[in-house]
């Protein structure tokens, strides 16, 4: 049996109600079209907040704040199966009713750890990657295309590091827009085109790039397992037009 639900977190929360109130658990979970297998089922589970409000209420009961707050990490994920892994994770957790996180021998357990790892570690790794340029009216402009929907997850650091420069963060994967100004932050979900800004600054990071590599010790496959080739595009440094 797989389910079939909405995509969202309420909706996994609404399977999780169905599947302990029908004693019938699905072998997996998926938002969007499924190819079933032979003798498989397909079951559209349709949200219901007050389903998902229940289910929600026993994870506060059990779980930490900090371990909590990872369930709605991982559904910022991109991975197609994180509605699988958080699914088999809350009802693992439900199951025995108490904090398992640290229980990695229990599968369930280990891919919804991976899963969250996978989100913080991209996170992280575009607090380093982002690139912002400077627009005509002086507010500065990033854009990005990362996996997971991280956007509001790094905010923060770019907030405490800029305290005082009006700027806008744009995934353009999620097609989310986070922005700053005067203290004030404001995150909306809206398909915008790209601004195209043609800086200085992107020829400064090239110059930068270029000074400080050294040809004779390139390390490709360390550079490329710290810095993703899929990141490469919005990164002017390695730009080879520039």
């Amino acid at each position: 049996m797989i389910y079939l639900i909405d995509g969202s977190l309420d909706g996994v929360f609404t399977a999780v109600f169905n599947a302990f109130l029908t004693k019938t658990f699905p072998s997996a979970i998926s938002d969007g079209i499924v190819q079933l297998e032979l003798g498989e089922a397909l079951v559209e589970i349709k949200t219901d907040s007050d389903k998902a409000q229940r289910v929600f209420n026993k994870l506060y009961k059990i779980l930490p704040k900090k371990e909590l707050d990872r369930v709605f990490i991982a559904i910022r994920s991109g991975d197609y199966a994180k509605f699988t892994v958080i699914f088999n994770y809350v009802v693992e957790t439900i199951k025995e009713n108490k904090d398992i996180h640290d229980k990695l021998s229990d599968k369930a357990v280990f891919n919804f750890d991976r899963l969250v790892s996978r989100v913080l570690l991209e996170a992280h790794r575009f607090k380093g990657f982002i690139r912002f340029s400077k627009a005509e009216n002086g507010v500065y402009y990033a854009k990005y295309f990362p996996d997971s929907d991280i956007n509001t997850l790094i905010l923060p650091h770019f907030i405490s590091r800029y305290k005082t420069m009006p700027f806008i963060l744009h995934d353009l994967n999620h097609n989310v827009i986070s922005a700053y100004y005067n203290g004030k932050t404001k995150t909306t979900k809206d398909k915008i085109a790209p601004l195209e800004i043609d800086d200085d600054f992107a020829k400064l990071f090239k110059i930068y790039y270029d000074s400080i590599f050294i040809k004779e010790r390139a390390n490709e496959r360390l550079m490329l397992n710290s810095m993703p080739k899929r990141y490469h595009k919005y990164l002017p440094e390695k730009d080879e037009l520039l």
